[in-house]
């Protein structure tokens, strides 16, 4: 009887060691096809990722935010989109990336990827300090990203192509078109379910 429970365990051991080798095969030919084409890519364990983006209308000076969250396994952990009157296209980015840390943080996150398609937003934050960065448009801003940024958590701001950030900014499009509002989607809305989709094919 020792002897079959033996053999039942090793059995487990090989079939978990099987499905275990499948799916790292699985993983390696999506990652090959990551290098080879610019898609959306989920973090790695235990990592969130946070994509933001602004909407900006020149006629009206209205601004869009937009941004999502998801997990290690591409699963939605939250989303959002705000309207806001009188700025431009950075002050959009900038509030956008402030919304998506600030919801991370309060939900708990404290390993944070953030995607987002604006260079000029991005750089603000890889460039070092200066004396003059009070002098910026959007210090008040800027200051305050920093000092969320400077908060007992690991974050990293990079930059990615606009046509895989197509989530945040459908939700960023959602905002500029309702002004005054401030959604926090803690499940995906319908209107943004195909490109979610197109995500989830990567």
């Amino acid at each position: 009887m020792v002897f079959n429970d033996e053999l039942w365990q090793i059995s487990v051991v090989r079939r978990k060691v099987i499905l275990s080798t499948v799916e790292n095969s699985v993983y390696n030919a999506k990652r090959r096809l990551w290098e080879e084409q610019a898609l959306w890519r989920p973090p790695e364990h235990p990592w969130i990722k946070l994509n933001t983006d602004g909407s900006w209308l020149r006629e009206t000076s209205a601004m869009g935010m937009g941004g999502v969250i998801r997990d290690w396994a591409g699963m939605w952990r939250g989303g959002f989109s705000r309207g806001a009157l009188h700025g431009d296209a950075l002050r959009a980015e900038l509030l956008a990336l402030e919304e998506g840390l600030l919801f991370c943080w309060e939900g708990g996150f404290r390993k944070v990827t953030c995607e987002c398609d604006c260079l000029g937003a991005v750089t603000v934050f890889h460039d070092r300090p200066t004396d003059r960065d009070y002098l910026h448009k959007h210090y008040d801003v800027i200051r305050r990203v920093q000092q969320m940024l400077a908060r007992d958590w690991i974050v990293y701001v990079s930059h990615i192509p606009r046509d895989i950030n197509s989530v945040a900014h459908t939700l960023a499009n959602w905002g500029v078109r309702n002004l005054g509002y401030n959604v926090f989607w803690r499940s995906p809305p319908d209107f943004i379910l195909l490109q979610l989709g197109k995500d989830s094919i990567s």
